[in-house]
């Protein structure tokens, strides 16, 4: 069942396309926050963990005048019911993702964007049902694998230093390599007030959170829609030849490569991202979109 808030978050001029608006959509534990603008095909928006929907506020604005843009927030984070798991699962979020959709009434296949953790849980909600998924867009996500135990102490040493030192220095510490040294202030600005609204809790769920993820060569043979894999070039987590790699073990991808950009696509290189992302969209709608 579908409880909708009605709240303006503002937007353009109604003469091109109805403002962004707020609402919230009541699953079966939890409820759901969530951005939407635009009509036609839906897309939905996947943010990365610690983040929440605002990551998308240029897409929304940009993609809305053919496209029916959904960006919900997780549960514990935006505007979402507060969770009390102690451990994130990911599992348990695309589940999540699958039950919104058929809660806002996306009926029709969906192209999918995630970014980062976002886009790892994406995979798997598309997994669970890939006749719910018509395309879906991978932006700096590592696909299989767990953490290294020296990645395991790392993001254990972030959780101690998030809750005792603050949200501040985790910030300072991740500013570095997160986003490209040329990032606007802008960029940085937003993504410091996603991750300030972000409980501490949710912080250490994530952080201390060492769960298996399905390995490469189980879970892509259960994906065989179009995938692109946007990459900045400067960015140092997912490398554009990490990108390319990846993008070769799947059925159907191509790497799209942009410019000067770290991480976080959405926000350092929104322009580039939506031209990607439109022309994606349009060959499949032509029925194009193939290696």
């Amino acid at each position: 069942m579908l409880a909708v808030a009605w709240l303006q978050f503002g937007g353009v001029s109604p003469a091109v396309a109805a403002p962004v608006v707020q609402r919230v959509a009541d699953l079966n534990n939890v409820q759901i926050s969530y951005r939407e603008r635009g009509k036609g095909r839906p897309v939905l928006f996947v943010h990365a963990l610690l983040l929440d929907s605002r990551l998308w506020t240029d897409q929304l604005n940009a993609l809305c005048e053919t496209r029916r843009c959904l960006a919900p927030d997780f549960s514990g984070h935006g505007h979402s019911s507060h969770v009390t798991a102690t451990k994130v699962d990911s599992r348990k979020y695309a589940s999540e993702l699958l039950e919104f959709l058929d809660a806002v009434g996306a009926r029709e296949p969906v192209d999918v964007v995630g970014l980062s953790g976002g886009g790892n849980i994406a995979l798997l909600a598309c997994a669970q049902q890939p006749t719910r998924c018509r395309s879906v867009t991978l932006i700096s996500s590592v696909v299989g694998g767990s953490l290294d135990p020296a990645g395991v102490r790392y993001r254990a040493e972030n959780a101690r230093t998030v809750v005792i030192e603050g949200k501040d220095t985790l910030f300072r510490r991740f500013n570095e390599y997160i986003v490209a040294p040329s990032a606007s202030l802008t960029a940085r600005a937003r993504y410091r007030s996603m991750l300030e609204q972000t409980p501490y809790e949710t912080f250490v769920a994530f952080l201390t959170a060492a769960e298996q993820q399905p390995a490469a060569s189980e879970l892509l043979p259960k994906l065989p829609m179009p995938v692109m894999i946007p990459v900045g070039t400067g960015d140092s987590v997912l490398t554009p030849e990490m990108a390319r790699k990846s993008a070769a073990a799947f059925m159907n991808a191509r790497v799209v490569e942009l410019p000067s950009a770290g991480r976080l696509l959405p926000l350092e290189s929104p322009a580039e991202l939506n031209q990607a992302l439109g022309t994606f969209w349009n060959e499949l709608d032509s029925g194009g979109a193939r290696r």
